[in-house]
Parts: C-alpha cells; structure tokens; sequence
C-alpha cells in the first residue's frame, strides 16, 4: 500500500491529500482490517499530512523555540490527530490542525508555567486535554468538567482545577465578529484549550467563521445561538421551536459538520 505523490496544483493537492487520508483512516477503522494493515495505513495518512504539521510549526519559529523542536512537537500532535479521528464526523484537517496547533502550544506552556501547579495537576494535564479533544469531536460541543473527569476516570475536582489554571487561558471569541458557538462547532474550547491569541490565526479563524456562516439559513444560526451561546438544552431547544429533541439532535449534527467542512476547506488552503 502506498500513498500516490502530492504534486501539480497545490489547491488539487490538498483536496487529493484529504481524500487519500480519509480513505486510509476509514480503512483504518474497518473491523476487518489486519492490526498490521490498520497500522500501515494509519503511519502513510501521517506521512501524507507531514507538511500540515510542519507549516503549522513554522508560524510559532519567532517565539524563541527551536523550529526542529516545534517541528517534532508539531508531527506528534499530527499522530494524535490520525489516532483519534473518525472520518464519520467530517474533514480530517478540521479536527488535525487545531490538534496539531493545540499540543504546540501546550509546548509552550509546559515550558512556560508561571506558577507551577501541583504535580498531580501537571500530570493530570495531558489526560484532560486528550479527554477534551475526544468529547468535542464525539458531541460536537464543549465538554463540561464532569464529562472529562467521567470519560478519564478523574475526579472532577482536580480536572476543573486542571482546566481553570494557568495551562488553559480564557479566549473571547464570544465578541461582534465571532460567535461564541464557533470554538466548540470547529474543535476549538471556548474556555481556551486552543486559545486564539496569534492575531494571524485569529484574523484567519474569523474570517473562515463568517464564510462558513454564509452557508447557514436564519434558522440554522437560531438553532446554534440557542445551544452554544444561551446554553440551553436540547430538551429546552425542542419545547421552544416545537420539534423533538432527535429532531434538534440531527439538525445541529448536520449544521455542525457543514461548518467543519467550510472551515475545512479555509484551513485547508491555508495549511497546505
């Protein structure tokens, strides 16, 4: 098995690339599949994506760091990546880049605590961000305390210790221009687990936003000011609009995964 060459037209490229990861993680995924042959294909859908990470790593190079060292942290956040998607929810780069982004600037801030959390807390810290990027691709919104502490057998206390210290700063993407809903509809934590604080990456990530938007109708955008902005419950959501929770359920399913495609495809031209 091999991954065909990435040449030509770069904006073919991309499309070719995530084409051929999807093809290989679905592979990946299949209950017939050999471990072998799951592992194959999982490492060529690395390779494939190599110079994503890479050029993601190169947009942190002036902060001090050295570019070989962004460049592994970045490829590591890339096997993640491939280790935890499920091609059923959408683009691979929607769920890779803000991976691969998120563990560089968990570099960062590994070597750059202000003041030093407990070492329980310290150690704690990587289960609860895997926990996190899990729960937010599964559930298409951000995850509470009590979710993570219940999906890595934690006790809520000290993952909401973990979450509130200095290893997860506040974003405000809840502002004129930015939805509040879009961090958790793109795989970004609202309480800042890939805060936007590069104005480069900001003024990317917003303008993608608003693209994506365009797409949606009136009542789309209702639908997920009234989850993701005023919190309210599927329940609530489906007593207000006069419909069926399933029915609230796969309409913010299918809204959720056309932005992740849109945004994709931004992030996409931009990562390639």
């Amino acid at each position: 098995m091999q991954a065909s060459a990435v040449t030509s037209d770069p904006r073919n490229d991309s499309v070719r690339r995530e084409q051929q990861t999807i093809e290989l993680l679905t592979r990946a995924r299949d209950v017939y599949t050999s471990e072998a042959e799951r592992q194959q294909c999982r490492d060529l859908a690395v390779q494939l994506n190599l110079s994503v990470a890479d050029g993601l790593a190169r947009r942190y190079r002036s902060r001090g760091e050295d570019l070989d060292d962004l460049i592994q942290v970045a490829r590591l956040g890339l096997v993640h990546a491939v280790n935890r998607f499920d091609p059923d929810n959408g683009a691979f780069l929607s769920f890779a880049v803000p991976t691969i982004t998120g563990e560089i600037k968990r570099h960062f801030r590994d070597h750059c605590w202000t003041v030093r959390p407990p070492r329980r807390l310290q150690e704690l810290h990587s289960e609860v961000m895997a926990g996190w990027s899990d729960l937010a691709q599964e559930q298409a919104a951000t995850p509470t305390a009590q979710q993570i502490a219940d999906w890595i057998g934690a006790d809520r206390s000290d993952v909401s210790e973990v979450l509130h210290s200095n290893a997860f700063t506040s974003s405000s993407l809840d502002n004129a221009e930015a939805p509040a809903w879009a961090a958790a509809v793109i795989g970004q934590s609202e309480t800042g687990f890939d805060a936007v604080d590069d104005a480069l990456e900001h003024e990317d990530l917003m303008r993608q936003v608003r693209a994506a938007c365009e797409k949606l109708t009136e009542d789309d955008l209702r639908l997920l000011r009234m989850r993701f902005v005023e919190s309210c419950s599927q329940s609530v959501i489906a007593d207000q609009l006069g419909i069926s929770q399933m029915s609230v359920s796969r309409r913010l399913r299918k809204i959720t995964k056309t932005l992740r495609e849109e945004i994709a495809k931004g992030r996409t031209a931009t990562a390639a």
